[in-house]
């Protein structure tokens, strides 16, 4: 009996650790299943984005940025994840073998150029990366403010010190029908309906002047007329919440300096009209971008044009190439071939040249060694470009370019190839003769 009773107990411990390593390896194979399910499901994002971005890469103008806010308010991470695929270390030889050619043209510009006082305020070194050299930009802008109280970054950072600029200088830019430095008279114009009074085109844009950053949201869309009345509530919510407002240049190493900077500004808004085309209006809007309307951003290198940016897929050069981004080879890789007719009508029919003329213009008029101009261009008359706005510490997407820009950038300011502009007048309130 003792036996028998031994035996039934080695076949019930068999049983339960038969029981207990089935139970494991369900649980193992579960395990398994679900993080392969979330595995894919992060992939199958990620797959998306990109996929939902090369397709907008080649529709209407413009609408791959609207895709591309959309996309980064939805899925934040994912859309960093796809963000860092573009900036993987492959070597940008087309980017390499234009640097070379242009690099003594670019070089004798430096020498040329008379840079403002406030822009020669930068400690850039050898080896410094373009982000890390637009960093030293900010410090020397926080030097000279804590020194001082010089706030001549109002020429970008200030939007309604940005529209006088470009009146003082014949800089063309769409039209600013208004701008108020008090919160009550911006509201009292809506309520009373001066501000529909006093436009004659919509959409138009009601922006907040002191808030010039994207991550902001400085700026409210008005479609139509009757948008106008319909949204006066959620207008003036924005006029209020955004008067109190502070930029913050999240993600940007120059962030703490650069935020005590616009927190030192005093709000405003304006109200600005669409950039008219001979055509008449060919856009719509889609958030805070204009769908159909074409904007490129040009790299401007001691008052010299160093490349235009279409839409972060197409890269226009100074020597009449256009490398095209919008595919893995490109984009990924960086490998651009040669963009086709979607694009190379703007180089051919002389849209980029208007582009070239006002940006180099712009920085010559503000005597400073890099800034970034964007420039709407009128589908219809390829001289009738105008300045949408500019940016002193430039994030955008360069595919490799931006190793090239930089070493100009720096050789010039680190040699001190240029030439003084003397003068104690701030750049934002420079006046062309």
């Amino acid at each position: 009996q003792q036996c028998q009773l031994g035996r039934s107990l080695s076949l019930i411990r068999l049983n339960q650790e038969q029981v207990c390593t089935k139970g494991l390896n369900m649980l193992k194979t579960a395990a398994l299943v679900a993080i392969s399910a979330v595995a894919l499901y992060q992939v199958g994002i990620a797959v998306y984005i990109f996929t939902t971005l090369s397709i907008h890469s080649q529709g209407e103008f413009g609408s791959i940025m609207a895709v591309v806010n959309d996309l980064r308010f939805q899925y934040p991470v994912h859309f960093e994840m796809v963000n860092r695929v573009t900036k993987l270390p492959f070597p940008n030889n087309s980017a390499k073998r234009y640097y070379e050619e242009q690099k003594d043209f670019f070089l004798k510009a430096a020498e040329e150029f008379e840079i403002h006082p406030y822009w020669a305020d930068n400690n850039a070194k050898e080896g410094m990366g373009f982000r890390e050299v637009v960093t030293e930009r900010v410090l020397g802008m926080y030097r000279q403010f804590q020194a001082t109280g010089r706030m001549d970054y109002r020429l970008e950072k200030d939007r309604c010190a940005m529209i006088e600029f470009f009146r003082n200088n014949n800089i063309p830019h769409p039209a600013v029908k208004k701008m108020w430095y008090s919160k009550e008279a911006v509201i009292e114009d809506l309520k009373s309906g001066a501000i529909e009074k006093m436009v004659d085109n919509f959409p138009i844009f009601l922006k907040a002047c002191h808030l010039t950053q994207q991550s902001s949201d400085g700026t409210f869309s008005i479609k139509t007329p009757a948008a106008l009345k319909d949204n006066e509530e959620n207008i003036l919510k924005f006029i209020n919440h955004r008067w109190d407002y502070r930029s913050r240049d999240v993600d940007r190493p120059w962030q703490d300096k650069g935020d005590k900077l616009t927190d030192a500004l005093t709000p405003s808004y304006e109200i600005q009209e669409p950039f008219m085309q001979t055509g008449g209006n060919q856009m719509h809007v889609e958030g805070r971008v204009a769908v159909g309307l074409i904007e490129v951003r040009a790299e401007v290198m001691w008052g010299k044009v160093y490349l235009v940016n279409l839409d972060a897929t197409t890269i226009f050069r100074r020597d009449g190439k256009i490398e095209d981004y919008t595919s893995f080879m490109g984009g990924v890789l960086h490998m651009p071939p040669e963009a086709g007719k979607r694009v190379s009508w703007l180089r051919d029919e002389g849209y980029i040249d208007c582009v070239i003329e006002v940006s180099e213009r712009l920085a010559q008029a503000a005597h400073i060694e890099y800034v970034r101009v964007d420039v709407f261009i009128d589908k219809g008359d390829p001289k009738n470009c105008a300045v949408n706005e500019i940016s002193l510490t430039s994030g955008y997407v360069y595919y490799g370019h931006e190793e090239r820009m930089v070493n100009l950038w720096i050789d010039g300011l680190v040699n001190k190839r240029y030439k003084v502009f003397e003068t104690d007048i701030p750049v934002h309130e420079l006046k062309s003769a």
